[in-house]
């Protein structure tokens, strides 16, 4: 699990941890704040960081339709260096930390370190490569000045014989999934198998029609406490390996749906719900909320905070009162995040029920309706331009 996230220079994370003030992240994170204010921003650093592990930066970039010029701040003076130090925590051991130094220039990072307990486990600097294995006192250095790859060394680094909490960052980075450009109309495509739904969910079909069979009627249970007439869902294939959603319905005398007919909010809960089956562990939603009937928001509220007892780590963002509502108090006191921009335009965070204003509203009210009577543009005036520094 992440427990910590400092990032310098990308975007509008000029110099921002996550969470605030020496805490550390739990099993479910939910980002509120004003438009503008670096949610999204925050989503698609985590995703940044997460293709580091994999590598092909510029078909990263491709894909979001970027340049790389943009990924830097522009607040200040210019860098093309970003850097980031992510905390991991694994099972009962001490944490782990990656650092890197990420040169927007060359799409690599230039220099990295993963340590614990001050322990170097593996370093890139100037060319030079330092491993550690698991059967050896010392590191083994290995010398290369020739290393061509983008993004991190972890994502060509063979890790057979590399110390097990280096394979660990690997994985769980490479695990990162940011659903912030999930959109109805990329879910209703037919498309080629696959075993993600992809940047957009583009390749939903495929990825439900590889499902085993328990994960399959897994998942068709829990779409029936959404949507009860939902029979059962279907992938058709078509010529060439393509694969289309349909929906069984039982309705008298029944019907197929095509899922280009599908309403916009049953394909998005078909989207979030499926990723309990999917090989990611940190799972990051934008505006949770968009498209679901509000009669719904508490079953799906439920599911995301059982994927994080089951084993995965969910950031969502949202800006209804009704997703904080549903989030019981013990959790929303630690989960519940606010970012913010101060004069400065640089982003900042701070736990929403820290504030004295919330916590006091909370001993009467519900999250929800803490959030509904606190007008954020009022708080956030009043906030510190460093109130997330330790």
């Amino acid at each position: 699990m992440i427990t910590n996230l400092h990032i310098e220079n990308f975007k509008s994370l000029a110099d921002f941890d996550l969470p605030p003030n020496g805490l550390r992240l739990g099993e479910f994170t939910c980002l509120i704040g004003l438009n503008g204010s670096g949610k999204s921003t925050l989503l698609q650093a985590f995703d940044f960081l997460g293709q580091l592990a994999i590598g092909r930066m510029g078909e990263w970039l491709g894909q979001r339709g970027w340049k790389k010029s943009e990924l830097a701040c522009n607040l200040g003076k210019r860098s093309p260096i970003i850097k980031f130090q992510m905390v991991f925590h694994f099972d009962e051991s001490d944490d782990v930390k990656w650092i890197g130094h990420f040169n927007t220039t060359l799409l690599r990072c230039t220099y990295e370190l993963i340590e614990k307990n001050g322990a170097k486990l593996l370093e890139v600097n100037e060319g030079r490569l330092i491993v550690a294995k698991m059967d050896q006192r010392s590191p083994q250095v290995i010398e290369k000045s020739d290393l061509a790859y983008e993004g991190s060394v972890l994502s060509i680094l063979q890790l057979k014989d590399a110390h097990s909490d280096v394979s660990r960052v690997k994985e769980v980075s490479q695990s990162l999934k940011s659903l912030e450009l999930l959109s109805p109309h990329l879910l209703r495509k037919r498309a080629t198998g696959a075993d993600d739904i992809g940047v957009g969910g583009e390749k939903l079909a495929p990825f439900l029609d590889q499902l085993t069979g328990e994960s399959h009627s897994q998942l068709q249970d829990r779409l029936r406490e959404f949507y009860p007439h939902l029979e059962k869902w279907i992938v058709k294939g078509y010529r060439f390996g393509w694969k289309g959603l349909r929906v069984w319905e039982n309705y008298s005398p029944g019907s197929v749906v095509d899922a280009a007919h599908l309403n916009d909010g049953m394909l998005r809960v078909i989207a979030i719900l499926a990723q309990a089956y999917s090989r990611h562990k940190v799972l990051l939603f934008d505006e949770i909320e968009n498209g679901v009937n509000p009669e719904l928001v508490e079953k799906l509220v439920k599911s995301l905070m059982d994927l994080g007892e089951n084993g995965k780590q969910v950031i969502v963002t949202t800006h209804s009162p009704m997703i904080l509502n549903y989030i019981p108090d013990d959790v929303a006191r630690e989960a519940v995040i606010l970012l913010y921009k101060p004069a400065d335009g640089r982003t900042r965070c701070v736990r929403f029920f820290d504030l004295p204003e919330t916590q006091l509203k909370l001993r009467a009210l519900g999250p929800g309706e803490v959030f509904v009577d606190t007008k954020l543009e009022d708080l956030v005036a009043h906030l510190p331009a460093n109130h997330s520094k330790p």
